[in-house]
C-alpha cells in the first residue's frame, strides 16, 4: 500500500472522530457564551480541549490497529458479530444522556454535559476506533508495515480532531442564537446518528 492509500484509509477513519469533535468545538463556544459577567471558565484552553480529545482518540486508534494486527482473523468472526451494536450502544447512550443533560435544571450552575467528562471521552474514543481493529486484520493480510500503519494513522486522525474542534468552536461563534441547550441537542443527535451509520453499515454489510 503507498503512503498516499494510507493517508487516505487514516482520512476514512478519522471522520467520525472529526464529527464528535466538531461538536465539542461548538459546545465550547456555546458554554463560553453562557457564562455570567465575571464567571470563570473552569475548563482548560480550547487547545487544551482539541489536545486531549485527539489524543484519546489517536491512541485509542493505535490500541485497537495493534490488536487487530496481532489476533487475526482467528477472533475478527467473533469481534464482527457484536462490535457494531457494541459502538451502537455505547454512542447511543452517551447521546440521549448528552441531550439530557444539556435541559437538566440541576445542571444549569455549570452547563456541563457528559461529553466534557473523561469517562464519556474515553468510551467515545472506543466506539468511534471499532473499525480501526478491522484495518488492523486486513492490513496484516497484505503485509502493510505495523510501524507505518501506526503512525500515520493517529497523526492524522489527532489533527482531525483538532481541526474538528477549532472548526465547531469558531463556526458557532458565528451563530449567534444557538444556545447551549440546542448545541447538546445537535451534539447528542450527532452521536446517535453515528451510531445509527455504524449499526447499519455493518447490517447491509456496507
Amino acid at each position: 500500500m503507498s503512503f498516499f492509500s494510507l493517508v487516505l484509509l487514516a482520512l476514512a477513519l478519522s471522520i467520525d472522530c472529526f464529527t464528535v469533535c466538531l461538536v465539542f468545538g461548538m459546545q465550547r463556544s456555546a458554554y463560553r457564551r453562557a457564562l455570567k459577567p465575571g464567571e470563570k471558565d473552569p475548563f482548560p484552553s480550547l487547545g487544551g480541549t482539541a489536545a486531549k480529545a485527539g489524543l484519546v482518540f489517536a491512541v485509542y486508534h493505535i490500541i485497537m490497529i495493534v490488536l487487530g494486527w496481532l489476533l487475526g482473523w482467528g477472533v475478527n468472526a467473533i469481534v464482527a458479530r457484536y462490535d457494531h451494536w457494541f459502538a451502537f450502544a455505547l454512542l447511543l447512550g452517551i447521546g440521549v444522556k448528552t441531550i439530557i443533560d444539556g435541559f437538566n435544571a440541576r445542571d444549569a450552575q455549570l452547563k456541563v454535559h457528559s461529553m466534557f467528562d473523561w469517562k464519556s471521552l474515553l468510551l467515545m474514543g472506543l466506539a468511534v476506533s471499532i473499525d480501526a481493529f478491522a484495518v488492523g486484520i486486513s492490513l496484516k493480510m497484505i503485509e502493510v508495515s505495523l510501524l507505518e500503519i501506526c503512525t500515520v494513522v493517529p497523526v492524522v486522525v489527532f489533527l482531525a480532531s483538532l481541526s474538528g474542534v477549532f472548526l465547531g468552536f469558531h463556526t458557532h461563534k458565528q451563530m449567534k442564537r444557538i444556545s447551549l441547550p440546542a448545541v447538546n441537542l445537535i451534539g447528542g443527535l450527532v452521536l446517535i446518528g453515528i451510531g445509527v451509520r455504524i449499526l447499519i453499515e455493518h447490517l447491509s454489510g456496507v
